[in-house]
Formats: structure tokens, sequence, C-alpha cells
């Protein structure tokens, strides 16, 4: 696993945990992979709003821009619906203002 999506991971209060000797793997169910990975494509795509001094309100997903990262991604349609799942499950993190 990159440090990006180790980044990527902590950035939705997900922690993976590394060990002396590898990593510890969390495995994803088969069905779920390219649900995940469309997710993970998408992940610079977010909308956000800046307020106050360096604060920001996450909006949500720009699905203009998600749009194009599925077609050229060619993720399935049912990954979509899952993708917004994610999307609904991730905002309240995000906008939790805990690091």
């Amino acid at each position: 696993m990159t440090e990006s999506v180790r980044d990527e991971f902590a950035a939705f209060g997900l922690v993976v945990e590394v060990e002396e000797a590898g990593e510890v793997i969390h495995p994803v169910a088969a069905c779920n992979w390219q649900s995940l990975t469309a997710f993970l494509a998408c992940d610079t795509q977010w909308r956000v709003v800046g307020v106050g001094l360096g604060g920001m309100i996450w909006i949500g997903l720009d699905y203009t821009a998600c749009d194009v990262v599925f077609r050229r991604g060619h993720f399935a349609d049912q990954a979509w619906d899952d993708v917004r799942v994610m999307e609904e499950a991730a905002l309240p993190i995000l906008n939790s203002g805990e690091e």
C-alpha cells in the first residue's frame, strides 16, 4: 500500500495498521472492489466551500466530474450507487472538524 493510499484512508478516519513484518491487510470482498476503486478514483472531485479563516465545508462529490471518471475508468453503473452511499457516509466525517 502506498503512502498516498494510506493518506486517503486516513482522510475518512480509517487507520491502516502496519506491523513490523509487513502490512495488515483488510480485504475487500470481490463484489465491492470496483465500487471502492471507483470511489477512490473520484477522490479529487469533492466540492468544498471555504468558510472563515481556513475552514471548509465539504458539500459532496462533483457528479459531472465523477461522470468523466466513470466513463474514462469504465466503471459499471452499479458502482455509482455504491459511490453515492460512500459519499453520504463520508460527509459527516469530513465535516466533523476532527483530524
